[in-house]
């Protein structure tokens, strides 16, 4: 049989657990959101950076902004193939993206479904846990044990967060490159801009924005996460006492 103390240290792991997949949840929600949500965010993005003047010819905005929808509904699964995306570059209208392009977007839709996978999971998970925490402990303890484990996930999380960042503002190429390392395992994500218009319209600055942003959602969720957990915490400790 369990003694108290194991029992307790098994309850704050669980709320740990909790915490880490409420986080991994907001942060996967935070990329979709300014993949998806953003109104115009891809159109701000392009006209901000001019990005059609960095085509390989004369291209509009309007099209840029088309090859970027169709693409990313292609790697969230809203379009079977890229096959039919045309734009006008010179006045001439034809398909947008080369083979090699298509391949490497064939590996993001990977990866961009397998997201959507890990926060189902996520989400179970996490239901799960709380379950099992409130089974074992009632309302009132399971709000305290995971408002804890909430505050302990984040501030983890946090710590690497930080890294990362310094990291991008230190070097931010090197680390996009880091990263298609880690979630590609063949070079199909290195395109050339005087062959492959797709690096062309996707822009290190707007790969950089779109970091900034998604951090940014991610921070103020997690943020109004952490102040309702603080205010249950100290609620816990006036009712117990301690």
């Amino acid at each position: 049989m369990k003694s108290i103390h194991e029992s307790k240290l098994t309850h704050n792991i669980a709320a740990f657990i909790c915490g880490l997949c409420l986080l991994l949840i907001l942060l996967i929600t935070a990329t979709q959101a300014v993949c998806f949500w953003v109104p115009n965010w891809w159109r701000n993005e392009y006209a901000k950076y001019d990005t059609p003047s960095n085509v390989r010819g004369e291209m509009s905005l309007d099209d840029a902004v088309h090859v970027t929808e169709d693409m990313l509904d292609y790697c969230i699964g809203r379009l079977d193939t890229l096959d039919d995306t045309e734009a006008t570059i010179d006045g001439v209208t034809a398909p947008f993206f080369t083979d090699r392009e298509k391949a490497h977007l064939a590996d993001c839709r990977e990866l961009f479904l397998k997201g959507i996978k890990v926060r189902v999971i996520a989400c179970l998970l996490l239901v799960a846990f709380v379950i099992y925490i409130y089974v074992h402990n009632g309302k009132q303890e399971t709000s305290a044990l995971l408002a804890r484990g909430y505050l302990r996930s984040l501030g983890f999380v946090a710590v690497l967060a930080a890294i990362i960042a310094v990291l991008c503002v230190i070097d931010f190429t090197r680390v996009f490159t880091v990263f298609h390392h880690i979630f590609f395992d063949n070079d199909l994500w290195i395109l050339y801009p005087d062959k492959d218009n797709l690096i062309n319209i996707m822009q290190e600055d707007v790969f950089s924005d779109a970091a900034m942003w998604i951090a940014g959602i991610w921070l103020a969720a997690a943020a109004v996460f952490a102040a309702a957990s603080i205010f249950t915490v100290r609620i816990s400790r006036k009712q117990t006492g301690a």
